[in-house]
C-alpha cells in the first residue's frame, strides 16, 4: 500500500476550503485527546490524528463557491456536500489504513441511523468515526464560516451535550465534556 504524503494533501485542501489548516488541526487535536479519556491505544490515536486532518479530503472534488457561499445551500448543493465522505474514502481507502479511510467515510454518520451517507446507527459506526464527528462538529459552530459567525464556546457545548445518544456517542459525549469542565477544548483563535 502506497501512502500519500499528509503535507501534499493539506496542501491541496488549502486551494478549496477555506481556513482548512486551522480547521483539520483543532479536529485532529480534539479527537485525539478524546481517544486519550475513552482509554483507545496509540495506533488508534494515530489513526484518529490523521483522521482529524484528512476527513474533509473529499471536499477538494467540490465547487469551491459551494463550500463558500455566505447563505443557505439549495438541495442540489447540500447533496454534493454530502457526499464528501464517500469521496474522501475513494481517494485513501487503497493509500491510507483501513481504520483511517472508513473513518473519513463514516464520520457525518449519527448514532440515531439520521446522518450520511448510510444512515449507520450506534456501534455500527467505527468509534473513530463517532470521535472524529464530535470533534468535526464542535470545531464547525465554534470557528468561523462563511455561513454563520463563530457561536459561542458555551453554546456549542450545549448542544453537543444536548445531542448525545441522538448525533453523538454518549461516550464520547462524555469525555468531551470533561474535557470542556477543565477547557481543554481546541479553538480558533479570532483576531
Amino acid at each position: 500500500m502506497r501512502e500519500i504524503p499528509r503535507d501534499i494533501l493539506i496542501e491541496v485542501m488549502e486551494d478549496v476550503i477555506e481556513d482548512l489548516h486551522g480547521h483539520v488541526h483543532r479536529v485532529s487535536d480534539l479527537a485525539v485527546d478524546l481517544g486519550i479519556g475513552i482509554g483507545l491505544p496509540g495506533d488508534d490515536l494515530d489513526r484518529l490524528a490523521l483522521a482529524g486532518v484528512l476527513h474533509d479530503v473529499g471536499k477538494i472534488h467540490l465547487d469551491p463557491k459551494i463550500l463558500g457561499k455566505p447563505g443557505p445551500l439549495d438541495d442540489d448543493e447540500f447533496e454534493l456536500i454530502r457526499r464528501h465522505p464517500e469521496m474522501g474514502f475513494a481517494m485513501t481507502r487503497n493509500r491510507l489504513d483501513a481504520r483511517v479511510a472508513e473513518a473519513i467515510l463514516y464520520h457525518h454518520e449519527r448514532v440515531d441511523g439520521r446522518g450520511y451517507p448510510f444512515g449507520l446507527e450506534a456501534d455500527n459506526i467505527p468509534i473513530l468515526s463517532r470521535i472524529v464527528l464530535v470533534a468535526d462538529a464542535f470545531d464547525a459552530m465554534t470557528s468561523v464560516r462563511a455561513y454563520q459567525p463563530a457561536l459561542p464556546i458555551e453554546f456549542a457545548v450545549q448542544e453537543i451535550r444536548k445531542n448525545a445518544g441522538t448525533q453523538f456517542d454518549t461516550t464520547v459525549v462524555d469525555i468531551f465534556l470533561e474535557l470542556a469542565a477543565i477547557n481543554k477544548l481546541p479553538l480558533e483563535l479570532i483576531a
